[in-house]
């Protein structure tokens, strides 16, 4: 049976349905912190409520640690071997499947600058970000640049912007991951890539862990809230699997461009604006230009861009059900292929992209047009007489 939490919302998707899962009565209050024989008396244990969204599942605690926490924060894992060769291959895999060699490559969270060597070692042009004085003070040992400050959206990223960025234990720490996420989506060039690393959940369900969970973790991620705190902020999930003998999830990411609005109004003014220079040049100079396609996409770029029978004289397309009809905004006629032969044209602009490479082979060979074609995309590309697409 399961209590509500009536004082929290959300960190992920911001809704109220927080259900107690689990409450630690007494737990240490920072597992990076172990006292000296001085501090004995004063160290008390607190407690720890882990709750789960009713509304999208993310598991999470009460309470963030302090503005301060990792300022001073200091826990390696790169003494182990075992650590230094799954970070080795991890590293390898993430260099070779996105092409970095070469590439700008920024670790948010790089802790005592391990992994940040090894991507060096691999070619890469590696960046630090680290808010722990002490983590830093190591990393900056490795001679590579390690920038102060925690990763936020109102901060930036220093340096950007980046090909790449890594974050591996990091984001289960972090008050707002979202914040977090965003930053790392903003420091990217338009094609960026990401590897997130974060505990399991799934490890500490499947084996009855209550263990893993304590105050340093304040988020609790499980393959599907991973995946969907990655897409909500921007990036495109390529693939989450479990590493290291399950215990991590890693998810491997790229930027999503649907996600950059404002290119949708610059392609709308590039296309168009091409367009309309094509039919104009063609009218002015006293030659013929058709349309091929009648589908969504022609349909809606000629609305868009104004083209009507001044300009084109009629619309191809090989669905019978569509011949014999007229477009709409345009109303021009939509004829069959053979009809190029009977009334031909000077140019043809292809609008059907899905059909492109068949309708330019139709156009080249089977009905030997000679004309120039043009295929609709963000600029629009010419194909000279006699070229093939």
């Amino acid at each position: 049976m399961t209590a509500t939490a009536t004082t929290a919302c959300c960190r992920l998707c911001g809704a109220a349905a927080l259900d107690v899962v689990l409450v630690h009565e007494r737990t240490p209050r920072n597992i990076s912190y172990l006292p000296r024989a001085e501090e004995l008396a004063t160290d008390e244990p607190v407690s720890v409520e882990v709750l789960r969204c009713g509304g999208c599942g993310f598991v999470q605690l009460t309470e963030p640690p302090s503005e301060t926490y990792y300022d001073d924060y200091l826990m390696t894992v790169s003494h182990s071997p075992q650590m230094r060769r799954y970070q080795q291959a991890q590293a390898e895999r993430f260099v070779d499947r996105f092409g970095l060699r070469g590439k700008r490559v920024v670790e948010a969270g790089c802790g005592d600058g391990h992994y940040l060597s090894i991507l060096a070692g691999l070619g890469v042009d590696a960046v630090g970000t680290e808010p722990s004085a002490r983590f830093r003070a190591v990393a900056l040992e490795t001679g590579l640049p390690v920038h102060g400050g925690y990763v936020t959206v109102s901060d930036g990223v220093p340096g950007a912007p980046y090909d790449g960025f890594v974050t591996r234990e990091v984001v289960e720490h972090v008050p707002d991951p979202n914040d977090f996420l965003r930053a790392l989506r903003d420091c990217l060039t338009p094609d960026g890539v990401g590897l997130v690393e974060v505990p399991s959940l799934e490890q500490a369900l499947e084996h009855g862990r209550f263990y893993d969970f304590f105050p340093d973790h304040v988020n609790y991620f499980s393959a599907g809230t991973l995946a969907r705190a990655l897409e909500t902020n921007g990036f495109l999930v390529c693939e989450v699997s479990r590493g290291m003998n399950g215990e991590y999830l890693e998810a491997w990411v790229r930027a999503d461009a649907g996600r950059d609005l404002p290119s949708l109004r610059r392609a709308v003014d590039s296309t168009t604006e091409d367009l309309r220079a094509f039919l104009d040049g063609h009218a002015a100079a006293g030659r013929r230009v058709a349309v091929w396609g009648s589908g969504a996409k022609g349909l809606t770029t000629m609305a868009v861009a104004g083209v009507d029978a001044s300009r084109v004289a009629y619309v191809v397309d090989a669905d019978p059900y569509k011949v014999g009809r007229f477009t709409p905004v345009s109303h021009l006629p939509v004829v069959p292929p053979a009809h190029l032969a009977a009334e031909p044209v000077d140019a043809v602009v292809v609008t059907a992209l899905a059909y492109r490479d068949e309708i330019v082979a139709t156009l080249r060979g089977e009905l030997g047009f000679g004309g120039t074609i043009a295929v609709l995309g963000p600029r629009l590309e010419l194909l000279e007489p006699g070229v093939p697409g």
